[in-house]
């Protein structure tokens, strides 16, 4: 017992000593420590100091193990410099502030550190503020500052009081801190809540406020670099932010070359931004070649911005993953990319989950995957709560691709369409993907304006649109649109389907399956030709095929093989034919099909009238006879001017719109010599036009043209040549007929008598011909087919018309017949662009035209002053025979088809004559021609020279 005793009692004295050679070494170090630790000012002159009155002189701390405690009834107040300044190598043990602490308008109120090269940091343990620092005038509230190679260091920063200053109210720069709490108020009046700079933070809680008042806002030239931020990061880090409280500022939180591996918002984060496009509550963007990131953003509590964006992205930042479980709520976007061009790589969107009760609501969109020209890429978007935009809930601009498939258990909605896709949803080639969006069992996408799915221009969306849900569902797919599966139906709701591009198969073979208890209605479907040049028809599949109405198909005709119309079930497949409402075809209406529903019959009708072969002789032949109508009435009978003097004494001519005419009548009343026997005139004259097609349809457009004309006075009477030239171009939906025509004539006149009482009778008449070069168009959604035949116009005319004198008003009433014939080569229409025709192609036969009408005028010519006259004439040309043949053929069908131009076609005609000498005469005029199928309105001038 002893031995073991004694052995006890020596051990227990070993320890003792042990112990107190501890304590001894310890009681060394800190009195060491002690005696290297220095706080001078204010009263202070060792390592630790308690301020309790006003202090005016600058506190200086410097050495190691120091403590500094500002008591409730303590203040430091300095001008001229920092208030207190730990300098570089320093280190805090403690550093407590219950009263007030402020500086100048150019200093830091309390500097830590010192920056630059020849900088470096300073080490507290325990940063505490209780009190105030700073008042708002204040440069910065506190600066913390180091170099690359001696960062200053803060092991817990905590803030329950108030700090506040003109500039940053707490700026890091080369700085760790390890935990950052922020229960107080943090505010800058003009520039930056809490700017970090090549720091970092590994926890950070603010359940306070971090504000900036400022108004700097982001611009294209700095991006969000210098925008008045709450929080503001550049190639900084912080490892987990809880944000309880509120921040705010033109950005909230800014991120440049910077990350946050976790952020969680509890609270607010708002931007106080105005209608900037380049502003949002979060901001995310690079500083050169450097990307941002957020490995993971939740959100439970507000994210907001009034005018401005939720959240922004900029070009190669990336959020890893995005869990929204409260609001965001934005003027603008709730979630928005952006493109700066300065780091020119992909945006990475990561994964976005919506959870249940969560809520984002846009002016604009709701996530808004555009706007950066190198690409966004994310995993998927997953929507439980709710998700709506002014425009769209969804938007995915051209280009733009979420990898993966769009989950909808909540709601989407937008005023133009629940989920509008002009990009990529989906990947090509994978094996698993079986839904590219999935509605599940009470989710629903909708639209106050449009469809619930909006797949537009090129977009693309691989895999199955699938329905689970009890509620409706309508998706239109335009023309260019592609979506690579089928349509699928398993809920109790009904799906309204408008396809206009293309839309594949489920892994069954099925265009659109009905597995439910609800219904799909397509309301129209159009079908069109694959590459092995079979229709790639309507396949209906699914266990209740019963509840499928399909109320619409429009066969594209391009690429069309005719015999593929003899079948039914070439087209729709799947349903009863009673379940098939209507089936046609698009383009003009050349093509139409007939469909008894009952017996599933389908029969095909042609109609050449709407055809491009009746488009074009529409089109051709009247703008060939009003051209020979507007030659007419505004040419005249120039020849006329230029008889000897006995025979213009008698002979006031035919009057026209037209110089020529009225200096004739000068030469009547003996203003000039009567040596005239020679006349020159040209005549330059543009016009707008349309023509009415078939199908309510109108060719509408313009032709610019010049006429040269000559006469010469003869004993036989006055001869004329006259030469010209036109271009049309004339559009409608579906043609395009553009011509250009070089013409020519020859015209005659004579007076045959004049009567007892002075009335003149004359005759006059005239032969022309045309060469029309034209340029023929077919456009069948985008695809295009053209022609280039000839076409020759001919004709001749003779009038009689007699002159009335009434003191200064000549009145001549004249009557003729008119012969116009034509002449257009065959063609066959040639693609240019996709496939435009049916298979076989498309061709129109000569076409001859022989046309005989009657026509009457009625002229005004009144002579006001020496050098001003003007005229009217009103006249109507009588076609006696408006009826024109064509042939043509489809593929293997041949057509025959007649179509019937206007019976009567009326004119009128105005000018306005000044002579400017006895050699040169100008006029202005105008002409309208009128019938029932257009109207043709043309302004020219007219120039004559006489000799």
């Amino acid at each position: 017992m002893m031995a073991v005793g004694g052995g006890e009692l020596e051990n227990f004295n070993s320890k003792s000593l042990s112990r107190k050679f501890l304590f001894s070494l310890a009681a060394v170090s800190v009195l060491a420590t002690c005696a290297n630790a220095t706080i001078n000012g204010g009263g202070c002159s060792n390592g630790s100091c308690n301020i309790s009155d006003s202090k005016t002189d600058k506190i200086t701390v410097s050495g190691t193990g120091n403590t500094l405690t500002i008591q409730v009834s303590g203040s430091v107040n300095v001008n001229d410099s920092e208030a207190i300044n730990f300098e570089r190598d320093s280190s805090t043990t403690t550093f407590k502030n219950q009263g007030t602490i402020t500086s100048g308008d150019k200093n830091a109120v309390i500097k830590i550190g010192e920056n630059g090269n020849s900088g470096g940091g300073a080490t507290i343990t325990t940063f505490e503020n209780i009190g105030i620092i700073g008042n708002g005038s204040s440069k910065t509230g506190i600066s913390v500052l180091g170099s690359n190679n001696s960062k200053s260091t803060i092991t817990n920063f905590t803030n329950s009081g108030t700090i506040s200053s003109k500039e940053a109210a707490i700026y890091l720069a080369n700085t760790n801190i390890n935990t950052f709490t922020n229960s107080g108020l943090i505010n800058s009046n003009s520039g930056t809540g809490i700017n970090l700079s090549n720091s970092t933070i590994s926890n950070f809680t603010n359940s306070g406020t971090i504000k900036t008042t400022g108004t700097a806002e982001p611009n294209s030239t700095t991006a969000s670099l210098y925008a008045s931020s709450g929080i503001n990061l550049q190639q900084a880090t912080i490892e987990n932010f809880t944000n309880e409280g509120v921040i705010s500022g033109k950005i909230g939180i800014n991120l440049s070359a910077s990350s946050i591996k976790t952020l969680t918002n509890k609270g607010t984060i708002e931007s106080t931004s105005s209608a900037n496009e380049l502003a949002g509550a979060i901001s995310i963007t690079s500083l050169y070649s450097t990307s941002s990131t957020i490995e993971k953003l939740t959100n439970e509590g507000v994210i907001k911005s009034n005018n401005a964006h939720g959240i922004f992205i900029g070009d190669s930042n990336t959020i890893k993953t995005l869990e929204n479980k409260g609001t965001i709520e934005a003027g603008l976007n709730g979630i928005t990319f952006y493109g700066f061009h300065t780091n020119k790589q992909p945006i990475d969107i990561g994964k976005i989950i919506l959870e249940e009760g969560s809520v984002i609501k846009a002016g604009n969109n709701g996530i808004n995957i555009d706007g950066s020209d190198y690409g966004i890429k994310g995993e998927g978007i997953e929507v439980k709560g709710r998700l709506e935009g002014g425009n769209a809930g969804i938007y995915i601009g051209g280009g733009k691709q979420v990898n993966t498939s769009i989950k909808v258990s909540g709601t989407i909605q937008g005023g133009n369409g629940g989920i509008i896709n002009t990009g990529t949803i989906g990947q090509e080639g994978q094996k698993n993907q079986q839904h590219g969006i999935t509605i599940e069992k009470n989710g629903l996408i909708t639209s106050t304006n449009g469809s619930g799915i909006l797949n537009t221009e090129n977009g693309i969306i691989y895999g199955n649109i699938t329905n689970n849900s009890d509620n409706d569902l309508s998706l239109k797919n335009d023309s260019d649109a592609t979506i690579t599966s089928g349509i699928i139906n398993n809920g109790n709701g009904t799906i309204h389907i408008n396809n206009q591009g293309s839309i594949g198969k489920n892994e069954d073979g099925h265009n659109i399956a009905n597995n439910g208890n609800g219904g799909i209605v397509v309301e129209d479907w159009v079908v069109s030709t694959g590459d092995d040049g079979k229709l790639e028809g309507i396949v209906v599949g699914g266990d209740k095929t019963d509840n499928v109405i399909i109320d619409n198909v429009t066969i594209d005709q391009g690429g069309l093989d005719l015999g593929e119309l003899e079948d039914i079930s070439n087209i729709v497949s799947g349903v009863r034919p009673d379940q098939v409402g209507n089936i046609g075809i698009n383009g003009s209406g050349e093509i139409s099909l007939n469909f008894d529903p009952i017996t599933g019959k389908l029969s095909t009708n042609f109609n050449l009238n709407a055809s491009i072969a009746g488009a074009t002789f529409r089109s051709l032949i009247n703008t060939t006879s009003r051209r020979a109508s507007f030659i007419d009435s505004v040419m005249g009978n120039s020849m006329q001017h230029f008889a000897n003097t006995s025979i213009a004494m008698q002979e006031k001519g035919n009057l026209y719109a037209n110089a020529s005419d009225y200096i004739k009548n000068d030469f009547n009343n003996g203003s000039y010599g009567y040596n005239k026997e020679h006349s020159l005139f040209i005549l330059p004259y543009t016009s707008s036009q349309n023509v009415k097609l078939s199908l309510n349809e109108e060719s509408k457009g313009h032709t610019r043209g010049t006429i040269i004309g000559y006469s010469t006075l003869k004993d036989s009477g006055i001869y004329g040549v006259y030469v010209g030239y036109e271009d049309t171009k004339m559009s409608s939906t579906y043609f395009d007929i553009n011509n250009r025509s070089y013409y020519t004539g020859l015209k005659y006149f004579n007076t045959l008598f004049t009567t007892s009482k002075g009335q003149e009778v004359y005759l006059r008449a005239q032969g022309k011909t045309a060469f029309i070069k034209n340029k023929l168009s077919k456009k069948i959604g985008k695809s295009a087919a053209e022609a280039s035949p000839n076409s020759y116009a001919y004709g001749m005319s003779g009038d009689l018309g007699m002159n009335f004198n009434h003191g200064d008003n000549i009145f001549s009433p004249e009557a003729g017949l008119v012969y116009e014939g034509g002449y257009t080569e065959a063609f066959s229409m040639i693609n240019t662009k996709g496939q435009a025709t049916v298979i076989g192609g498309e061709r129109t036969y000569a076409n001859y035209l022989n046309l005989l009408s009657t026509r009457t005028s009625f002229t005004w010519f009144r002579d006001w002053l020496p050098n001003l006259k003007t005229s009217m004439t009103l006249g109507a040309k009588f076609n006696i025979n408006p009826q024109v043949k064509a042939k043509a053929r489809f593929g293997q069908v041949k057509v025959e088809d007649e179509f019937y131009l206007p019976r009567v076609q009326r004119y009128v005609t105005t000018s306005m004559i000044v002579p400017l000498n006895n050699v040169f005469y100008f006029s202005l005029n105008y002409n309208g021609i009128f019938d029932s199928k257009g109207d043709t309105h043309t302004g020219f001038a007219q120039f004559n020279y006489i000799w």
